[in-house]
């Protein structure tokens, strides 16, 4: 199992109660890359809007959704179901599809972010339906942000730097919410479905990503010893993990780990996850003091990052 940090010490406790969290966080993060976090301080109603508004959207009539499809170049609005990696078509067992619903931070069409980050920074194209959609994510994302902020101040305290080391990348952040919806394989796949591949494996390219899961597992992430496990929802708990940014700044004292997701068969899966990422200037570089490893990536262009990563959703054939 995942360690499990609880981090209600941290928003509350003194400076020695915080230290204490940030230290046990760092030892998750040097030894594994993942954990679970409770104590986190959102409300369970909060997350509760958050997982009606996403799963009434996505059952909505796929017209209704395509009225906010995103747009090229855009990180925001609705992706209509594609593979989550191709190669398990060419491996010849049936690709693991996934829609999705992008928001981020409120920003006026004309603000000249939309124009400095080439559209990664974009007004959300909120659909009128569900009733409380809006409003639901919005909370949501609210709630979140501000744990992902506390989260990355731990971080900068386990690598011995001030507590806002990290945090002065976020003035204008990249950050975006990710409603995800898994739709349910049928169980005549069962005997070409296997294991999943090591294709469908990948590293978060962004700093720190935390996920609050639906009721149905598949989400497995790779030990060290090159072994899969589940990392199974818990009652009160979001899965924390860092990508390849927080690792470059740690100087690969913390290590971005492989997983995938493979949902069970016969049933729909849903989560949300909220991707930190830092301003779109932001040159990702090892902290003071935490030199990077032989063979460990020694920078990271976190505009040219995202980029690259939104325009494999251009290149996905469309209907």
């Amino acid at each position: 199992m995942l360690p499990i940090i609880d981090f209600a010490d941290f928003r509350t406790g003194d400076t020695e109660c915080r230290l204490r969290v940030a230290r046990d966080i760092g030892r998750a993060l040097s030894q594994i890359g993942f954990f679970y976090v409770r104590g986190h301080g959102i409300a369970e109603t909060t997350m509760q809007r958050a997982r009606a508004a996403a799963e009434g959207f996505f059952a909505q009539p796929v017209a209704e959704k395509r009225k906010v499809r995103r747009q090229a170049g855009r990180y925001r609005g609705y992706i209509p179901p594609i593979p989550f990696v191709t190669e398990n078509a060419a491996a010849g067992r049936p690709p693991i599809l996934y829609e999705a619903f992008l928001a981020g931070a409120d920003v006026a069409p004309d603000d000249a972010i939309v124009a400095t980050t080439k559209g990664l920074i974009a007004p959300t194209p909120w659909p009128g339906k569900p009733a409380g959609f809006r409003s639901g994510i919005t909370a949501y994302w609210d709630a979140v942000d501000g744990l992902a902020r506390d989260l990355l101040g731990a971080f900068a305290l386990s690598l011995d730097g001030p507590e806002d080391a990290l945090l002065t990348h976020f003035k204008q952040p990249l950050t975006n919410l990710s409603l995800l919806h898994y739709p349910a394989r049928p169980k005549a796949n069962a005997e070409t479905d296997g294991a999943a591949d090591d294709a469908a494996a990948h590293y978060d390219t962004n700093a720190v990503t935390i996920v609050m899961p639906g009721v149905v597992g598949g989400l497995e992430v790779k030990r060290r010893d090159g072994r899969w496990f589940d990392a199974e929802p818990l009652p009160d708990c979001f899965i924390v993990n860092i990508g390849n940014m927080m690792e470059c700044w740690s100087g690969g004292k913390y290590r971005s780990t492989m997983h995938r997701v493979h949902p069970p068969l016969g049933v729909d899966r849903f989560s949300i996850a909220h991707f930190a990422v830092p301003d779109y200037e932001t040159v990702v570089r090892p902290l003071p003091g935490h030199a990077e490893e032989a063979g460990r990536r020694a920078a990271i262009a976190a505009g040219p990052e995202l980029a690259a990563f939104v325009a494999r959703f251009d290149d996905a054939p469309r209907e």
